[in-house]
């Protein structure tokens, strides 16, 4: 399935939020009435959001939409990009290309930008991050002292706990086992919004 625009991505959410709390899906008109648009407005989104196959719509009846893929009462999703795999020990070579897709708890992203990638190695065990997780990370250049980020340093990216320090940055790994990372040239990508874990 393609990616949705953000405007998309609200009013996807709208519909599965209403459908959750009753037994039946809006009509266009309500979707028109939450977003403040017009009726036409709404419909374009819908048609748009079902051209992109995450709802289906019945013609010549209202309240025919129908989330896809999704059976009643299931958590909604979203979907984000792979990017490919990211150290959690050494940092490795950021290959930035689009490795496919994901759906992932639409609760984790909010209404964020975020996208995945694949950990590898054994660094951030004590944070629960365990190597052939898949992180989910919040789209941003900046963190806060603490947060466990995605940072690109020269042509390699790592995942770690940031904090800044006098005239440097540190990445600490949460493993005794690993050493933290001192530099003072550093690219924020990111910041965790949560792990996916098969088994």
């Amino acid at each position: 399935m393609k990616l949705l625009t953000e405007r998309q991505k609200e009013v996807l959410e709208f519909i599965e939020r209403y459908i959750s709390t009753k037994p039946y899906p809006p009509t266009i008109r309500e979707v028109a009435d939450s977003f403040t648009m017009s009726v036409k407005g709404a419909y374009d989104h819908i048609k748009a959001i079902e051209r992109k196959g995450y709802i289906k719509v019945g013609e010549n009846r209202s309240r025919t939409i129908e989330i896809v893929g999704r059976q009643a009462g299931q958590a909604p999703t979203v979907e984000v990009p792979v990017l490919g795999a990211v150290a959690a020990g050494k940092p490795i070579f950021a290959d930035e290309n689009f490795e496919s897709s994901m759906h992932v708890p639409a609760s984790m992203t909010g209404t964020a930008r975020c996208f995945a990638l694949r950990v590898r190695g054994d660094s951030m065990v004590n944070a629960g991050i365990l190597d052939g997780d898949v992180a989910v990370i919040e789209q941003r250049a900046a963190a806060d002292n603490g947060d466990i980020v995605v940072a690109m340093i020269e042509d390699s990216v790592t995942l770690k706990r940031y904090s800044k320090e006098k005239g440097r940055f540190k990445l600490s790994p949460e493993n005794p086992n690993h050493s933290p990372i001192f530099t003072q040239d550093i690219r924020i990508l990111g910041r965790l919004r949560g792990i996916i874990r098969t088994y």
